[in-house]
């Protein structure tokens, strides 16, 4: 997997190279290489832990390099999806045949809610009421549950891959949640509150990252949960 991984960035490199000098011919053939072989590193199926955290490590920095080019991120989540379906499936299966009515081990109460202990697990996620998504290095959206999806009024085919920024605002992003999304990306988590206005009501959100990883315990992002809370300060004012 990793011979697979460094031949593909040396290909890339030699493309970059190329499309910097406008040199169409060798623009063609690398483009003839370099597909099949990603499709290669993707659809190759490893079962050991360090085979699945080289393949999602590559997917992300992909998915990294390539943030600013939009239809490259959409494909970039397709080949991200397929990881996401290949390797948790299993845990899918588990959390699809539950008990009703008896709590996940994935999931704890606390007393503001939910707290989810970083393993990604969609059929779950997609049961809970508060909004989840997972943001990846780009700051780009890997995995929405329904919850979020109906928030924004899009399907959670149509989060993935968008800027973070575009869900929540420029502003909220930039001077909120940039720098706290940052350091749960570099494996920290974090909570904070912001309030934001809609439709002119104040609306205060209680935001709590962490690192969201595979059940091969491979780095996929940070996970961000969000909730909204009664807005106390208004409280305060009334009385």
């Amino acid at each position: 997997m990793e011979a697979l991984i460094d031949l593909f960035w040396s290909k890339y490199g030699r493309l970059q190279t190329a499309i910097d000098r406008e040199d169409n011919v060798t623009i063609h053939a690398l483009d003839q290489e370099i597909d099949p072989l990603l499709q290669a590193i993707f659809r190759h199926e490893v079962t050991d832990a360090a085979g699945i955290q080289a393949q999602f490590r590559f997917a992300l920095e992909l998915l990294k390099t390539e943030a600013d080019d939009r239809g490259c991120v959409h494909r970039n989540g397709h080949l991200l999806q397929m990881l996401v379906e290949r390797y948790l499936a299993p845990q899918i299966g588990r959390a699809a045949g539950e008990i009703p009515g008896k709590r996940s081990d994935h999931t704890e109460s606390s007393e503001g809610g939910n707290t989810i202990n970083g393993l990604l697990d969609p059929a779950l996620f997609d049961g809970i009421a508060e909004r989840i998504l997972v943001v990846v290095p780009g700051y780009r959206v890997f995995y929405s549950n329904e919850t979020n999806a109906r928030q924004l009024g899009l399907s959670k085919e149509k989060v993935i891959g968008k800027h973070f920024a575009e869900l929540i605002g420029i502003h909220h992003f930039q001077c909120d949640l940039r720098e706290p999304l940052d350091r749960c990306l570099a494996g920290e988590s974090v909570s904070l509150t912001y309030a934001e206005e809609r439709d002119g009501d104040t609306v205060v959100i209680s935001c709590r990252m962490s690192p969201c990883f595979t059940e091969a315990r491979a780095q996929v992002g940070a996970m961000v949960v969000m909730q909204e809370m009664a807005d106390r300060r208004r409280r305060r004012s009334v009385g």
